[in-house]
């Protein structure tokens, strides 16, 4: 939703024509409207909230990413443009700011200069990730991210704030209330109160809505910035020894160094690196074999009760995907979860090798 709240904020102000009234269906309209994030870490949220828009899911331009998954902006500027020359209209360039898979932060003040030279909305979505900004010694990852039009960021994910709680800032507040504000004779009363406040209905797309800002209130008055800042580095501190962990390990393989809580890696046995030691009398490839075994340890691992552990794709294998994000977790607890994670690796991977042995 706060991207959602993101992505109309940016259209309504970037539209060539006063799209409150007409929306898609103005005669003014020419082209298809489009959005741009990286091909590899863009996260489907944003391909959602286009579908809320009915741009349709097609007008989200994936731009292809760097060797270190964020995006490649001279191949974004070369999109613009040609998407310009076609007739299409541009209006919103989307960063990830801690990217879903490896916690990647896209090139911000590059990004920013691009949308300020084609005057296009710079939203970033920092849902995973952008607390870090508040880390001093993160300072130069989030350079430009001080540019951007709008931000979403997560309380949910990394404050440690129970489900659901969404948050966006919006630079120009009158651009968002613009977006939103509408008015009917029972939405107001006759007699004039005292209260001078915002009018929330006018600043997002819900009329009724929760208090949710509450618990994100009590938890920064308990904890304070410096306390969150204290929980913060413990998180990435975790990453990081995770990734010493997998490094140092003939079983697993590295698939990128961590850069804020999320760690992606997979569980990859020493005898199987040279491909024509893979025995395997099926027609399972070594790479199939790779994604089914890193998935039933993702399964058995959750079933055991040690850890929740996910799996994703990282340039199509797949892989297994950690994010520190509890307030709870200690180093000493990520060397449990390796552990966990290498005696099922051996188990699972015996068991297939018995399995194809003649009876």
């Amino acid at each position: 939703m706060a991207d959602f709240t993101g992505l109309l904020t940016a259209f309504r102000n970037k539209a060539p024509f006063d799209s409150t009234a007409d929306g898609l269906q103005s005669i003014a309209k020419k082209g298809r409207f489009t959005v741009y994030m990286s091909d590899h870490e863009g996260h489907i949220a944003i391909v959602r909230a286009a579908d809320m828009l009915n741009l349709g899911r097609n007008s989200v331009r994936r731009v292809k990413s760097k060797s270190d998954f964020t995006m490649d902006t001279a191949e974004l500027g070369k999109m613009i443009d040609k998407d310009i020359k076609n007739g299409d209209t541009p209006f919103c360039v989307v960063a990830q700011v801690g990217s879903i898979n490896v916690g990647a932060v896209d090139p911000l003040e590059e990004i920013a200069v691009i949308c300020s030279e084609r005057n296009l909305w710079f939203h970033a979505d920092g849902a995973c990730g952008a607390f870090g900004a508040a880390l001093p010694e993160k300072k130069e990852l989030f350079k430009g991210l001080e540019k951007a039009d709008s931000v979403t960021l997560d309380p949910h994910k990394w404050m440690y704030i129970p489900y659901e709680c969404g948050c966006i800032l919006i630079r120009d507040q009158e651009k968002l209330r613009r977006a939103f504000s509408i008015s009917a004779p029972y939405l107001r009363g006759t007699i004039p109160t005292e209260y001078t406040g915002i009018d929330y209905l006018e600043y997002g797309p819900q009329m009724s809505r929760d208090f949710r800002a509450l618990k994100v209130w009590m938890s920064l008055k308990h904890y304070g910035a410096e306390g969150y800042r204290k929980l913060w580095r413990q998180n990435i501190c975790c990453a990081e020894y995770m990734d010493k962990l997998v490094r140092e390990s003939p079983e697993f393989e590295a698939l990128h160094k961590p850069v804020l809580f999320i760690y992606s890696f997979r569980y990859f046995p020493n005898k199987y690196r040279i491909e024509n030691q893979f025995l395997n009398e099926t027609n399972v490839t070594l790479d199939q074999y790779l994604d089914q075994l890193n998935q039933n340890i993702a399964d058995e691992i959750q079933a055991s009760g040690v850890a929740f552990i996910m799996t994703t794709r990282i340039h199509g294998k797949v892989v297994l995907r950690m994010s520190i994000c509890s307030h709870r977790t200690t180093p000493s607890d990520i060397k449990i979860v390796f552990d966990k994670l290498k005696q099922l690796g051996e188990e699972i991977d015996q068991r297939y090798i018995n399995n194809q042995k003649p009876a």
